[in-house]
């Protein structure tokens, strides 16, 4: 039995199933900074629950780099791969030198001193470039302070693509309700609304 559907089901269809892609990236980086909180309590000795509110945020941008660093270097075990990432974790988005001081001794008296360098080497790469894609937006809004604090929306990026095919601004501003109510009030709705469109705008020039 054929089931027809007309247009505009057709595009609710796409931006349910859109949605429902972003919200499951977000929950997969929400569980992969819990899973390493843990991992950092039990391997280092380090508790990184001061950092939870930023769970998402941070994971956007250490996922990435984590996986570049299992794919290219095989032999790290799991373990060293959670110890490299905390080590970026507290360059970018913590300034306790204690804490990260800490760390870096582990590296070294690990031996992972060039996967560490080749590792920050990547999320300077990551960084520089994310910088100037949102720079590029030219958003009419003061300049955000830390831009690291959105570096969740980069693995959202094939779904922003999506939105910027042909879908209407209500479509886009249902998207934008699911995104903000994920993400909660540690970040401005606002200015995670007005950087999604600007980005969706991108996409469709």
């Amino acid at each position: 039995m054929k089931i027809i559907v007309n247009e505009s089901q057709y595009r609710n269809l796409l931006i349910e199933e859109t949605s429902k892609n972003t919200i499951n990236k977000l929950k997969d980086l929400k569980k992969f900074f819990v899973d390493l909180k843990k991992d950092v309590k039990k391997q280092i000795g380090l508790d990184l629950a001061f950092l939870s509110t930023w769970g998402v945020t941070i994971a956007g941008f250490v996922r990435p780099i984590a996986e570049f660093m299992e794919g290219n270097y095989p032999n790290l075990t799991q373990t060293e791969i959670t110890l490299l990432s905390t080590g970026i974790i507290l360059t970018y988005y913590q300034s306790n030198k204690e804490k990260l001081i800490k760390v870096l001794n582990d590296i070294k008296e690990k031996g992972l001193v060039f996967e560490f360098d080749a590792m920050l080497e990547k999320a300077e790469i990551l960084k520089n470039t994310f910088i100037k894609f949102i720079d590029s937006l030219a958003i009419p809004i003061a300049r955000i302070s830390n831009m690291l604090a959105y570096t969740f929306l980069i693995p959202l990026v094939p779904e922003l693509y999506e939105m910027a095919q042909g879908h209407s601004s209500m479509d886009l501003k249902n998207f934008l309700m699911r995104i903000v109510s994920f993400i909660g009030v540690t970040l401005s709705g606002n200015l995670i609304k007005k950087l999604i469109k600007a980005i969706v705008k991108r996409f469709k020039s």
